[in-house]
């Protein structure tokens, strides 16, 4: 299920939470310098490895709508950007999705975020 407001479901955000034990901050800010065409959703995202080293990835318009605040990329002890995630989870990002024409982050979230099967 997901929130009209939020582009996340709410099974992405409670694996995000229980990796980043309750608090956003624990997490790693990524900001968008992909080369990618920009789609609606583009922009900057929280990541925090789940336990079982997947990323679990936050659009950050979804953190603040969900948390009702701004937040702010100081707050991190660690700032990355889109391109060295990618290459960080590069033969990962390879393995599970679909093209390397679209924007492996996008591929993600859409993969994160499909409804359960039945």
């Amino acid at each position: 299920m997901t929130d009209p407001v939020l582009s996340v479901s709410y099974a992405t955000i409670a694996a995000f939470f229980e990796a980043a034990e309750g608090n956003y901050r624990n997490a790693v800010y990524v900001s968008c310098t992909c080369d990618y065409q920009k789609e609606s959703g583009c922009g900057d995202f929280l990541f925090i490895p789940g336990h079982d080293c997947r990323p679990v990835l936050l659009p950050l318009s979804d953190a603040e709508a969900f948390m009702g605040t701004t937040i702010d990329r100081t707050d991190f002890p660690c700032v990355m950007d889109s391109r060295f995630f990618i290459r960080l989870y590069s033969k990962w990002l390879e393995l599970t999705t679909a093209s390397s024409k679209d924007c492996p982050i996008h591929q993600i979230l859409h993969l994160m975020n499909r409804p359960p099967v039945p």
